[in-house]
């Protein structure tokens, strides 16, 4: 293989890497325009905590939705940003998971652990 035909296989791959994982950011520069949607959120649940401790969360606007058997139904737009958290009665623990773009169906997981959970009673 030569050096040039490499040195476009290793472009593609990373311009292809790159589209999978901003695929949401570049919809939002060809597509604005947002569908409001109630998207279904699945919970992979592999904390020792209860389900009805947890919500998830729409980054854009703050609102959130508590799961019940698992599920949680949250009304938001297309592609804004969701993120599971304590549910705002537990006020002195953070728990700390990744953002994802919303999709009408989606599956997030929970996992616990110390890097993940945060007592609030070290900072007053």
């Amino acid at each position: 293989m030569s050096g040039k035909t490499a040195g476009v296989l290793v472009t593609a791959a990373v311009t292809a890497l790159c589209v999978n994982h901003f695929w949401y950011e570049i919809g939002d520069v060809f597509w604005p325009e947002r569908k409001t949607i109630v998207a279904t959120i699945e919970l992979d649940n592999r904390c020792e905590f209860r389900d009805f401790v947890f919500v998830v969360r729409d980054l854009n606007t703050g609102h959130y939705a508590s799961f019940a058997g698992g599920r949680a139904q949250l009304r938001t737009q297309e592609r804004n940003r969701v993120t599971v958290e304590f549910a705002p009665r537990y006020r002195k623990v953070e728990f700390y998971a990744p953002t994802l773009p919303v999709k009408r169906q989606m599956t997030m997981t929970t996992r616990c652990g110390s890097r993940r959970l945060m007592d609030m009673n070290w900072f007053g």
